[in-house]
């Protein structure tokens, strides 16, 4: 026997470790099903069905053929995916059972979540009966369903990209630890849920009707507007304040006012404690703290702000327009704007639901010093407009005016007046006429825009809610055309403008204040889609500032016609006054254009928060940021820095394991010889 054991030679009994791990390499997984070995194709089946969903509908939605197309696939592919998991987990192991059915679970969570997010859905309302929103107003099913779903999704494909890299990691093992894989998908759950927090919790947190004010400290500070406003003051203004030496008000306001008066001799700042200078107080009827009185030769105006920095902080945030309306005050007489009426105009419109009122223009108005009356027939819009109208207001009239009412406008123009014709294309009556006063071609029928747009009801009307920031450098638009970089107006419906083809004025000067942005086109049919074959993408005319000089200057002010024509009423409504800043704006500087007064536009300064507006490219680019992005990011550094862990730990091994090496072999030669 020992004869024999020595004519094998000392390493008959040693195993050649790389033919030991070549062998186990082709030694089928005794735990693994046939249904296992797909999970992989599962996922990537569960990847790329979001990315078809989210493509047919948040992207390519306005190809009615590809949107269908995609969503379709990506619907059959989730389902597919989850009976790939299904026929996984009953097929599969003991030792596996745990993990399978984690990860049936998350895909069951995925086709949960792509059915709420059809619920949101224009179809998909109306099958579960749930009414669209109003204009304007809160989506509460909407904004929940939507952080329901986009949570569900977060949760199911992030723990199952991470309990996947945990299983591969023991794919050629003959059993698995499943405690391995629950412990990557608890991570990845984790992992979802942090990132639903950082996204979302936010944008819910603004729903609640539950605010705090972090920033009453801040004040606005003077802008060239105002300060243009002070230069061209021909006597000074006095502004005498009144406040308790204690107040913090009383320093915020100071710093303001020594500010607005720096490099100008036309501003001279008094304070004073009112209970001091009685004989002053009562002069001024000035009864309590925290007022300012601005006195220009014999007109005085007062402006309340009080003393009190809890009652005071609005007044703050907004002291450069408040300061800048009693400044108009003091420095001319009130003047009168006229809105017509009769036609069935926006200023009589009582429809508060759909913001289709003008209670916000009506307040910008009055703040630059103007009364408000309504113009009829009457009030002489058949015969004679009235002397005292500086400017007469069009706005949005459905029904068309009589040749003699358009007569009266035109005399009212040509001898001198001024117009600002708000035109709605989505009345009922013709407004060529209208238009016509200045020199303009109307034409209907609603410019659109596919890309370039606010989300207002999330369906295919949205392309009406179009955004311009492309003006020209008009006086009425010259403030907007300085900040267009940040600056866009929101036309809710516009049609186009054009010059005349006959017309023969030449005395006419008309430039197109704002434009379109490329790419959009008249919807001459309805159908919110682009027809090739009747319809153009182009850049349209949406507004003008028509002038005509008439004779030299009477009191030193030009003797012009000045028309603003713009083919949107709805851009002066409540509605996108109260939403989008720069449309205040816009009719901010075509009333002081048209009230002969341009050279005090300039963007009010104001630390007031102001609503977000937002095209829907900007929302896509944001909702792939917050839900992709950052998810991604913050998934792959982890990666990173894991496998950078495990570098030290495995080189730590393969020392030891060779380490090791020289023991065990003179181990096995003393066995031999031992045998031997």
């Amino acid at each position: 026997m020992a004869l024999a054991k020595s004519a094998q030679g000392p390493d008959a009994g040693r195993v050649d470790p790389a033919r030991a791990q070549k062998l186990q390499r082709k030694a089928p997984r005794s735990g693994a099903s046939q249904a296992d070995r797909y999970t992989v194709m599962s996922l990537l089946a569960t990847g790329l069905g979001w990315l078809c969903v989210l493509l047919g509908q948040r992207v390519l939605d306005t190809q009615q053929g590809v949107s269908n197309g995609l969503t379709g696939l990506g619907v059959l592919l989730l389902v597919a995916s989850l009976g790939q998991r299904l026929w996984a987990l009953s097929t599969a192991g003991a030792d596996r059972r745990g993990a399978a059915r984690a990860f049936a679970l998350l895909s069951g969570l995925g086709v949960v979540a792509l059915a709420a997010y059809f619920a949101t859905t224009t179809w998909g309302r109306a099958a579960l009966g749930v009414a669209q929103p109003a204009l304007g107003k809160d989506d509460n099913f909407g904004d929940f369903v939507t952080v329901f779903w986009v949570s569900l999704v977060l949760l199911s494909v992030l723990s199952t990209v991470l309990g996947e890299l945990a299983r591969l990691a023991m794919l050629r093992a003959e059993r698995m630890e499943s405690g391995r894989v629950l412990a990557a998908v608890v991570a990845g759950a984790a992992l979802s849920m942090a990132a639903v927090y950082g996204s979302l919790f936010t944008y819910a947190a603004g729903k609640l009707k539950v605010s705090a004010d972090f920033s009453y400290f801040r004040v606005a500070k003077p802008s060239d507007a105002t300060r243009r406003m002070i230069d061209s003051l021909d006597d000074p203004v006095k502004v005498l304040a009144f406040f308790p030496e204690h107040s913090e008000v009383r320093g915020k306001v100071v710093r303001y006012l020594t500010d607005l008066g720096k490099g100008s001799n036309n501003l001279q700042l008094e304070v004073h404690e009112r209970l001091m200078v009685p004989e002053l107080a009562k002069e001024y009827k000035v009864t309590r703290d925290g007022v300012l009185v601005l006195v220009r030769g014999k007109t005085s105006k007062k402006l309340e702000i009080g003393s009190d920095i809890k009652i005071a902080a609005r007044k703050l945030k907004t002291l450069d327009g408040e300061f800048q309306k009693a400044l108009m005050k003091a420095m001319r007489d009130k003047r009168t704007v006229y809105l017509t009426v009769g036609h069935g105009e926006l200023n009589e419109s009582s429809d508060q639901k759909a913001g289709r009122t003008t209670k916000l223009l009506r307040q910008l108005v009055e703040q630059q010093n103007y009364g408000i009356k309504d113009l009829g027939l009457a009030q002489g819009l058949g015969k004679e407009i009235p002397q005292d109208a500086a400017v007469v207001f069009v706005l949005g009239p459905s029904e068309a005016f009589t040749d003699a009412e358009v007569e009266t406008l035109r005399d009212y123009a040509e001898g001198g007046g001024s117009l600002l014709l708000a035109l709605d294309p989505e009345g009922k009556g013709d407004h060529s006429a209208l238009a016509a006063l200045a020199g303009l071609a109307w034409q209907p029928g609603l410019v659109v825009n596919d890309r370039v747009l606010v989300r207002a009801t999330h369906s295919q009307a949205d392309k009406k809610f179009i955004v311009s920031n492309r003006f020209s450098s008009h006086a009425s638009v010259s403030t907007l055309s300085k900040i267009s970089s940040r600056a866009a107006v929101v036309l809710p419906g516009a049609a186009a403008l054009d010059k005349l083809p006959d017309e023969s004025d030449k005395a006419l000067k008309i430039d197109f204040t704002v434009k379109s942005q490329p790419g959009s086109y008249r919807d001459l049919n309805g159908n919110w889609a682009f027809d090739k074959d009747s319809e153009k993408k182009a850049t349209f005319n949406l507004a003008a500032a028509v002038s005509k000089k008439l004779g030299a200057p009477q009191a030193g002010t030009p003797h012009e016609l000045r028309v603003f024509a713009i083919a949107d009423a709805d851009v002066f409504s409540d509605m996108l006054l109260s939403q989008a800043k720069y449309n205040q704006l816009l009719l901010a500087e075509a009333l002081r254009w048209l009230g002969y007064e341009e050279s005090f536009t300039g963007e009010i300064e104001s630390t007031e928060d102001v609503a977000i507006v937002q095209t829907k490219a900007e929302d896509q680019i944001w909702f792939y940021l917050s839900i992709l992005g950052f998810p991604s990011l913050v998934l792959g550094l982890g990666l990173v820095f894991t496998r950078r862990s495990r570098r030290p730990k495995k080189a730590a091994a393969r020392l030891r394991s060779t380490a090791d090496e020289p023991a065990t072999a003179a181990s096995s030669t003393a066995v031999d010889k031992e045998d031997a």
